[in-house]
C-alpha cells in the first residue's frame, strides 16, 4: 500500500520505505506523481500541458514516458512496469486506486461525511480531516499554475472546515476547543470575519471579557488597515453585548463603565503596558473602542427626528 501526502511536501510511504524531495528522480517525476494523485487519470497530452506550463517540447511524449519510467523505478526499484502502481490506460496514466491512499482524497471524504450533520455527528470526521492539514498543499511546487490553483482551493476548504469545527465545538459547550479552531482558521485567513466572530464568542463563553475585547479591537484594526472596512453588524452587536454584560439594558453610562472596567482588565494582563506599542497607542485604541461603544449604544438621532 502506498500512502501519498500532498499537504506540505510531497511524500510517499510504502511499508518502511519513504520518498521525498530528490528521491523521486527529479522535479518532473515528482510533479507527475502529484498531478496523478490530485487529478486522477490524465491523458499524456494533458499531463504534458500541465508539466510544461502549456508549452510542451516537440518530443514531449517520449520525454514524459521516460519521466514515468524513472518514477516507477523510484517507487518500486525491484518491480516491473506491468506491476507498477502507476498504470498505463487509454493513452494516459492513473494510479492504482486499490494500492494507493492520498491524503487529499481522505480529507475530501471526511468533509463529505460531516456535511449536513449536527455538531455531535459532524465533529469526529471534521477533527479527523483537520489532522491531515498542518501545512498548505504542495509546498514543493511554489509556482506551477496547477499547484497554485489547487493550493488556493484547498486553503479555502481548510478555512471552512476549521470554522465549521469551531462552530460545532462552541455549540456543544467546548469554548477552549472552539477558540483553538477559530484561531487556526485565522492563521490561514486573517481577514475571515467569521473566524473573528467565533474567536470573540469563544472568549466570551469562557468568561474572558478582556480577551474578547482585545480580539475585537485587533479585528477592527486589521479590517480597517487591509480592507478599509468596519466590522460587520453581527460582530459589532457581539462587541456591544460584551460591554452590556451586567449593565442595565440601553444604559450608555453602563457601557462607559464597562469600557473603563475593560481598561483595568487589559492593564492587568499587560496590554496597556505593551512595550511594542507603548501606552500612547494603547490609549488611542481604548479611546476608539469607547467612542464606538458609545455610538453603538446611543446612536445620534436622524435629522428628521431633530427637526
Amino acid at each position: 500500500m502506498y500512502e501519498i501526502q500532498l499537504f506540505g511536501s510531497t511524500r510517499v510511504r510504502s511499508g518502511a520505505a519513504a520518498l521525498s524531495g530528490r528521491d523521486f528522480g527529479g522535479v518532473k517525476p515528482r510533479q507527475i506523481l502529484a498531478l496523478l494523485a490530485l487529478r486522477g487519470a490524465l491523458p499524456k497530452d494533458e499531463l504534458a500541458e500541465l508539466l510544461w506550463f502549456g508549452r510542451p517540447p516537440a518530443n514531449h511524449v517520449a520525454t514524459l514516458e521516460s519521466y514515468v519510467s524513472v518514477l516507477r523505478r523510484r517507487l518500486d526499484p525491484r518491480g516491473s512496469a506491468r506491476r507498477s502502481v502507476i498504470l498505463t490506460r487509454n493513452g494516459g496514466y492513473r494510479l492504482d486506486g486499490d494500492r494507493v491512499s492520498v491524503d487529499v482524497a481522505r480529507f475530501d471524504a471526511l468533509l463529505a461525511a460531516a456535511a449536513g450533520r449536527g455538531p455531535s455527528q459532524a465533529l469526529p470526521p471534521l477533527r479527523a480531516a483537520l489532522t491531515l492539514v498542518n501545512e498548505p498543499l504542495l509546498v514543493d511546487e511554489p509556482s506551477a499554475g496547477w499547484a497554485v490553483d489547487a493550493r488556493e482551493r484547498y486553503r479555502k476548504r481548510i478555512v471552512d472546515a476549521l470554522l465549521g469545527t469551531a462552530t460545532h465545538t462552541l455549540a456543544v459547550g467546548d469554548a477552549p476547543a472552539a477558540l483553538e479552531f477559530a484561531t487556526r482558521a485565522l492563521r490561514w485567513d486573517p481577514l475571515a470575519e467569521r473566524g473573528w466572530y467565533l474567536r470573540i464568542a469563544a472568549h466570551k463563553a469562557d468568561g474572558d471579557r478582556a480577551a474578547a475585547l482585545g480580539a475585537y479591537d485587533e479585528c477592527r484594526r486589521l479590517l480597517g488597515q487591509e480592507l478599509g472596512v468596519e466590522p460587520s453588524v453581527k460582530l459589532r452587536d457581539l462587541f456591544l453585548d460584551l460591554l452590556r454584560q451586567d449593565q442595565p439594558a440601553g444604559c450608555v453610562d453602563g457601557v462607559v463603565a464597562a469600557i473603563r472596567a475593560m481598561a483595568r482588565e487589559l492593564a492587568s494582563v499587560g496590554d496597556l503596558r505593551a512595550v511594542g506599542e507603548g501606552a500612547g497607542t494603547s490609549a488611542r485604541r481604548l479611546a476608539h473602542l469607547l467612542t464606538e461603544a458609545t455610538e453603538l449604544a446611543d446612536p445620534p438621532a436622524p435629522l428628521s427626528a431633530v427637526s
